[in-house]
C-alpha cells in the first residue's frame, strides 16, 4: 500500500507540474521512479512517456474550456517535428550514455531563461522575432530527440520556442505545449514498447494520479498573472537545467 501511495504521488505532482507550466511531468515521473521507485532509467524514461501520454491529455481536454486553448495550426507544426525526431532519442537510449544529450539540454534551457524573463512574447507581438522560423523547426526536431532520450515531454523547451518564435502568450503557449508533449510521447512510448518495455501493468496508479493532478495544474494557473508565470517559468527552467548538470556532471 506504501509504495502505491507513493507511486500515485509522484503521478498527482507531476500531473500538477504538467498542467502548470505545460511540460509533460517526465521532470517529476523519471527521477521520481529512479529515486523512490527503484526502477532502472530506461525503464523509468519508458514509463514517464507512458505516463505523459494520459497526463498531457488530460490538459490538453481541460484547456479546452480554459481562458487560453491550444493553438492547433501551432501545435500541428512543431508536431510534425517534435513527434517523430523522438524516436532519435529512444534510439539512442538503447545504444549510447545520456550524459552528453541532458548537458546540452540544460544548457539550451540556461539559454533561454533570460529572454523569456524578460518578456520573449511581448516584443514579439508588436511585429519581431526572437528566433526565425525555420530555426523553431529545427530545434523542435532537436526537443523531439532529447524528448525521447530521457523521458520529458519538451513542454520546458517548447513553451520559450513559441513565445519566442510565433509571438505566442506565456499562457497559450502552455496549452499548446501540452498538445506537442500528447502527440510527441504517443510516438516515443510506442518506440519504447516496440523495443521492449513490459512494465505496462504496473503503471494505472500513476496515470491516475498524473490525470488528477494535470486537472489541478490548469486550474491553478488560469488566475495567474502572466508576468509572474513567465518569471516563474524561467525559474523553473534553470532549476531544470541545474538539476540535469548535477545528473549527468555531478558537479554540485
Amino acid at each position: 500500500m506504501l509504495q502505491l501511495l507513493l507511486l500515485a504521488v509522484i503521478g498527482v505532482v507531476g500531473g500538477i507540474l504538467s498542467g502548470l507550466v505545460g511540460v509533460g511531468g517526465g521532470i517529476i515521473f523519471v527521477p521520481g521512479l529512479i529515486y523512490a521507485g527503484g526502477w532502472p532509467i530506461q525503464e523509468a524514461v519508458a514509463a514517464s512517456l507512458v505516463i505523459i501520454v494520459f497526463s498531457a491529455l488530460s490538459g490538453t481536454i481541460r484547456n479546452a474550456s480554459s481562458e487560453n486553448p491550444v493553438d492547433w495550426r501551432k501545435a500541428g507544426l512543431l508536431s510534425l517535428a517534435v513527434a517523430p525526431s523522438s524516436l532519435i532519442g529512444v534510439y539512442i537510449s538503447r545504444v549510447s550514455p545520456e550524459a552528453v544529450v541532458e548537458v546540452t539540454f540544460a544548457l539550451i534551457l540556461i539559454a533561454l531563461a533570460y529572454p523569456t524573463a524578460r518578456g520573449g512574447g511581448s516584443a514579439l507581438a508588436r511585429g519581431g522575432r526572437s528566433i526565425p522560423l525555420p530555426l523553431v523547426v529545427v530545434a523542435g526536431i532537436g526537443v523531439g530527440a532529447i524528448s525521447g532520450l530521457v523521458g520529458i515531454g519538451g513542454g520546458v523547451m517548447l513553451v520559450p520556442l513559441m513565445v519566442l518564435g510565433f509571438g505566442t502568450g506565456v499562457k497559450t503557449a502552455v496549452s499548446t505545449s501540452l498538445a506537442v508533449v500528447l502527440f510527441t510521447s504517443l510516438v516515443a512510448s510506442a518506440g519504447y514498447i516496440f523495443t521492449g518495455f513490459d512494465r505496462l501493468l504496473e503503471l494505472p496508479v500513476l496515470v491516475a494520479g498524473a490525470i488528477v493532478g494535470a486537472w489541478l495544474g490548469v486550474r491553478l494557473r488560469d488566475p495567474l498573472p502572466e508576468n509572474g508565470l513567465r518569471i516563474g517559468f524561467a525559474i523553473f527552467m534553470v532549476i531544470v537545467a541545474l538539476r540535469l548538470l548535477n545528473r549527468a556532471l555531478g558537479i554540485f
